[in-house]
């Protein structure tokens, strides 16, 4: 072969080995989905619309207010954050769209919040699948993470905590015996109904009666009648707050005057505007470690916020557990996204998401996470509706 040649061939073998590591490497360093030169992006979905929107607006509005106090002192890692946010009306249809569309065209960082679990337990297989980051704030659901969920996490007490918190207190501190329960036909009311029939079962105590609705309806009478022919001397009401103040206002009107209890959904200001007078003495587990009304400085200072967010004034039940909930999840996911080292990446923001241990957002219980356990606490208090209508944690 002519030396010109196979000099000219030797040449561009050297260029191939020097250009074949640099492709290797700037394909390395591509930035993670979601990562731009100047900004990251995030994604939730819950309802906005529909009985539950509370759930949406007051998660929405606590992520957003916390990306803005991040996005006024520069951001995280050269960047700042940006928040898309899409209504899902809490179906699981709406939900896994929203999802799809946040990981497939929006191509976020990762996933916060999340919608109720009726809403949020379709879209798992699909979050497992992508291994895309998730903190969930809303669904409570014990099966959440069945199988192990590698790249979900969760702030606070799931459902199975939170049933075991409010039956302990029913039967040590009310000594209940002859329980009965009526709850929504959702995944909500269907996981609150078993884990509070499996918690009871301990004791040795079954439920006289147990009465489903479907979500949206407003007449609970004929429930409440057949619950008051068993009588009971408790009630459990697995509701969302809007129909569980309802609820607890006809029990009353029947007559079935006996101590009520709630889920951890009862526990917004929906509920004893609902509920009115009947409210009074209302107790239901809650799982922060102040109220959304309390003089605690960190959920003061978010109020400021939140007041400054709506200058024309708050929205109906604002703020709400659901903020709390929004902007505890942000705070978790900015400490965790702080600690990545080097560049932002998916599995950076995993590893530094275990690697939180104790780590006290303000308005949310210390989170510890680690490679085997995504639940970041496991803490419950129980709080009741007092006769000024407004709920207090007990001491």
């Amino acid at each position: 072969m002519n030396r010109g040649i196979i000099a000219t061939v030797g040449k561009f073998v050297i260029a191939g080995l020097v250009i074949a590591p640099l492709v290797l490497a700037g394909r390395a360093l591509a930035a993670a989905p979601g990562v731009g030169p100047a900004e990251i992006v995030v994604g939730m979905w819950a309802a906005m619309t529909g009985s539950t929107a509370l759930i949406g607006t007051s998660e929405r509005d606590g992520i957003q207010i916390g990306i803005d106090e991040v996005n006024a002192q520069g951001g995280i890692k050269g960047r700042k954050l940006r928040l898309i946010a899409y209504d899902d009306a809490g179906t699981p249809q709406e939900a896994l769209s929203a999802v799809r569309r946040l990981i497939d065209q929006d191509e976020v960082f990762a996933l916060l919040a999340g919608s109720n679990a009726g809403a949020t337990l379709p879209v798992m297989p699909l979050i497992n699948r992508t291994k895309i980051p998730f903190i969930a704030s809303v669904a409570a659901h014990r099966n959440l993470f069945v199988p192990f969920a590698p790249t979900a996490f969760r702030i606070y007490a799931n459902e199975v905590v939170q049933a075991q918190r409010i039956v302990d207190y029913s039967l040590r501190e009310k000594h209940v015996q002859r329980p009965a329960i009526i709850y929504t036909s959702n995944d909500y009311g269907v996981g609150g109904v078993e884990t509070v029939t499996a918690e009871l079962k301990k004791a040795n105590i079954a439920l006289v009666a147990s009465e489903r609705y479907n979500q949206g309806d407003q007449d609970f009478s004929a429930q409440l009648l057949r619950i008051r022919q068993a009588n009971p001397d408790a009630l459990y009401v697995w509701s969302f707050a809007a129909e569980a103040g309802i609820i607890v206002r006809q029990a009353k009107e029947l007559g079935l005057q006996v101590q009520m209890f709630g889920g951890g959904g009862t526990t917004t200001p929906l509920f004893p505007k609902g509920a009115g007078a009947a409210g009074e003495g209302f107790a239901a587990p809650w799982v922060f470690p102040a109220t959304e009304d309390s003089d605690a400085a960190p959920v003061v200072a978010y109020r400021a916020l939140l007041a400054k967010h709506y200058p024309n004034g708050l929205p109906a039940a604002r703020p709400s557990l659901y903020d709390l909930a929004g902007y505890g999840a942000f705070k978790v996911f900015a400490e965790a996204l702080r600690r990545i080292d080097g560049e932002p990446t998916r599995e950076g923001l995993v590893r530094a998401l275990e690697s939180l241990k104790g780590y006290d957002p303000g308005v949310l219980f210390p989170i510890t996470f680690s490679t085997m356990n995504h639940e970041g606490s496991d803490q419950a208090t129980i709080i009741v509706v007092e006769k000024s209508l407004t709920w207090k944690i007990l001491k």
